[in-house]
């Protein structure tokens, strides 16, 4: 690619110096030539009024006299053919023209009228005109002049400015093929890395200091291979959380489950209940995942309509509080008495509540404060826990899928990443938003802003 750059950049350069040059020497030859034109228009004006004083008279030895005199005289002007014709009172033709001009090449009627004519023929410039003398003979003069060979020269000095030219051409040439590939070529090699798998593959930043489009270009592949690397990690922490996740109830099933079978069980019953929660936490999981699939999909609808959000909060909070007192965690709910009303899918919006709540009770110390109440236009559900909060690196990715915080702290149960970015996704379906801050008393505080009864889905609002 950087070889036919090279040619086209060389090749373009040396046709546009080649029209250049060719027609800078047409346009010079012509100009030079309509010069000379008018030079000797000028010498043969001057000339004719000389004629006009001197008394030429109508015979040979007379006019060959005059002719040597005017000879001379032409040359001290430095003209290079001159020729005089005489015509004397009986209407004798003496003299001749210079060499290569013909009587019939002269516009006689013109020159008869005082007026001079010029022009070129077979690459001779003339100038002809005629006048009276004293002795009432006339005289026709004619100079001639062979344009100045300017094409060879210049030419010559052309054909040095062109080689000089050219090889200036080079230099630029391969500095700009340079300039303009290797980006190309560093970008092409680091996709192809990237596809081979390097998610490390990045292009060298200084090219991204140029400017422009290859600027942008270098930019966006490195974005690319950045978010392609943390995928990858999110997936890899996913699978690790996952697996975990799975793992420890399994494996609680399967002991507690030979043990009834070996008859080593002492309550039957305590048992029973132990396997019915792991049972749950899979079933919890397992209804995540799927949720999650369906949620990203094109199909799932959300049954819109108009509910009183206090009731659903309370149902939701509700399941909740047995958790919450086995962890020695407070769910303390704060709202108006009056009604609140949105337009939202009450299943959906109690999964959102119940989804912050069980993170909140998960990350509390000791209390978990749930609020709703209605301000500009929207209503807002917050939940908020007195946890150690959330860092500044992990405060934009908690909503992301499969984000597990890299600086969570020790739980009793760990997250799959799953909870927070259903309550995105259910939020946003029903034409709200979802925004995490620091809580004021310290921890975090997961804020839902939903359009009120009345207002059409999907219009958004901030929380203030």
């Amino acid at each position: 690619m950087r070889r036919r750059i090279g040619i086209a950049l060389i090749g373009l350069v040396a046709a546009s110096l080649l029209l250049a040059g060719l027609g800078a020497i047409f346009l010079a030859s012509v100009t030079d030539r309509q010069s000379d034109e008018e030079e000797l228009r000028e010498q043969t004006d001057a000339l004719r009024d000389l004629l006009a004083e001197v008394t030429l008279v109508g015979t040979q030895n007379a006019a060959e006299t005059r002719m040597q005199q005017v000879t001379r005289l032409s040359r001290t002007m430095s003209l290079e053919g001159i020729g005089i014709v005489l015509v004397s009172q009986t209407g004798q033709l003496v003299g001749a023209l210079p060499d290569g001009i013909e009587l019939d090449d002269l516009d006689i009627e013109l020159i008869r009228t005082g007026e001079i004519d010029s022009g070129q023929k077979d690459g001779l410039i003339f100038a002809a005109g005629g006048t009276n003398n004293r002795a009432g003979g006339q005289t026709l003069l004619v100079l001639t002049r062979e344009p100045d060979p300017i094409v060879q020269p210049a030419f010559r000095w052309f054909l040095v400015a062109g080689l000089g030219t050219i090889l200036v051409a080079v230099l630029v040439t391969v500095r700009l093929s340079r300039r303009l590939i290797d980006p190309i070529v560093q970008t092409s090699g680091a996709a192809r890395r990237i596809a081979d798998g390097d998610m490390t593959a990045r292009v060298d930043d200084r090219y991204a200091e140029m400017g422009g489009e290859l600027a942008d270009l270098v930019g966006s592949v490195n974005a690319m291979a950045g978010n392609l690397e943390r995928s990858r990690a999110l997936e890899r922490q996913f699978l690790l959380s996952v697996s975990h996740d799975l793992r420890t109830p399994l494996t609680n099933i399967r002991g507690y489950a030979e043990a009834l079978t070996d008859g080593a069980a002492d309550d039957p019953v305590a048992v029973g209940r132990i396997l019915e929660t792991e049972s749950r936490r899979l079933e919890r999981l397992v209804g995540d995942l799927l949720l999650l699939a369906r949620l990203e999909g094109t199909g799932f609808a959300y049954d819109l309509a108009d509910h009183d959000l206090g009731g659903v909060v309370d149902a939701a909070v509700a399941g909740l509080r047995q958790e919450a007192t086995e962890r020695g965690v407070a769910v303390v709910v704060s709202r108006p008495d009056d009604p609140i009303r949105a337009r939202v899918d009450a299943d959906r919006f109690g999964q959102i509540v119940a989804n912050l709540v069980d993170n909140a009770i998960r990350f509390a110390d000791t209390r978990v404060q749930v609020t709703l109440w209605p301000a500009e236009g929207r209503v807002h559900l917050a939940v908020a826990d007195d946890g150690p909060g959330i860092s500044d690196a992990d405060l934009p990715h908690v909503f992301e899928r499969l984000y597990v915080a890299q600086h969570s702290p020790q739980i009793r149960e760990s997250g799959s990443g799953l909870g927070l970015a259903i309550v995105r996704e259910l939020a946003e379906g029903m034409g709200g938003s979802v925004a995490a801050r620091r809580a004021t008393g310290g921890g975090a505080e997961f804020v839902v802003s939903l359009a009120p009864s009345g207002d059409e889905p999907g219009r958004r609002g901030e929380v203030s």
